[in-house]
């Protein structure tokens, strides 16, 4: 493996042969929670929020595991305790840590609700999650006017400072979720099994009593009742995985998974923007069908 001085440099030129990356955090309205950083040599916060994984050489789930486990929240991926609060309506600025130019890729991003647990998502059987797809970064081809590859969803986050919105939608109830956000880096899926998927899951706590919610009661909008487990979200041969992405398209990039849920909100490329940190955020832990702030006698606690 490249000593990581040189690895982050590869990634700095963005000419690297493998996309090497992590959540490095997210932004909620300028509020910063913590990712994970799965390099041996690095340190991570108890108060994350990002799921832990055994990925050491921040790599990838290649589209040949696409019916293992690992392709929930990637490899080994364990939920943490700790969850981002955040209302219907607002945008989470997923913060990469960097990705190659020349891994295009399209972005998708689902929630699942974690049910029948007193402490939210921190327990939750990943392989049971349900996920619903509330973007698809669509269209993923912006422009192939200068011939393939062309301008794909992945070099959009990338002038955004490596960051891409995601937007809660306003329908969505109350309670915790994961959210699963990931990049399937295609410049090697020309060959069956060698599409390269990094999903990213990190926990929420979505408080409906805000923006036009009461009690908690759903409304309508977002609908969560066509999730799909995530060995069933992709196929190795479906046309947006199996596909050279150096030839011009001959029609409309076809994007893996489901489609996109009824009442979901994607954020226009024209409105991705680049994340900026004002403050420190307060994760909040889940006590049956409520929250308490992550506070220190909790992170010493929990040492994972």
């Amino acid at each position: 493996m490249p000593r990581p001085s040189l690895l982050l440099a590869a990634l700095s030129a963005a000419t690297t042969a493998l996309a090497h990356s992590h959540l490095a955090h997210i932004l909620i309205n300028g509020a910063l929670y913590h990712g994970f950083d799965p390099r041996p040599d690095k340190s991570n916060p108890p108060h994350r929020v990002a799921w832990t994984t055994s990925n050491l050489d921040d790599g990838y789930v290649p589209s040949s595991s696409y019916t293992h486990p690992d392709i929930a929240c990637h490899i080994s991926g364990t939920s943490v305790p700790a969850h981002a609060p955040v209302r219907p309506g607002d945008i989470i600025h997923v913060q990469w840590n960097g990705w190659p130019r020349d891994h295009q890729a399209p972005l998708l991003s689902y929630l699942a609700p974690c049910v029948g647990t007193s402490d939210g998502c921190a327990s939750v059987d990943k392989a049971a999650l349900a996920w619903t797809k509330i973007d698809d970064s669509a269209p993923v081809v912006v422009d192939q006017r200068a011939g393939a590859p062309g301008t794909w969803s992945s070099h959009v986050m990338i002038a955004r400072n490596n960051s891409w919105g995601v937007r809660v939608p306003r329908g969505t109830p109350g309670g915790a979720y994961v959210l699963r956000h990931e990049a399937i880096a295609l410049h090697f899926a020309k060959d069956v099994g060698s599409a390269q998927s990094y999903p990213l899951c990190m926990n929420l706590w979505v408080d409906a009593d805000e923006g036009g919610r009461t009690g908690g009661q759903r409304v309508p909008g977002l609908d969560l009742e066509g999730g799909v487990v995530a060995t069933e979200l992709y196929g190795a041969e479906d046309p947006g995985i199996l596909i050279d992405v150096f030839k011009v398209l001959t029609k409309t990039y076809a994007v893996p998974g489901p489609t996109l849920a009824r009442g979901a909100e994607p954020v226009p490329h024209s409105e991705q923007i680049m994340s900026m940190s004002r403050t420190e955020g307060v994760p909040v832990r889940v006590v049956g069908t409520g929250t308490v702030p992550w506070v220190e006698s909790t992170a010493r606690v929990f040492s994972g």
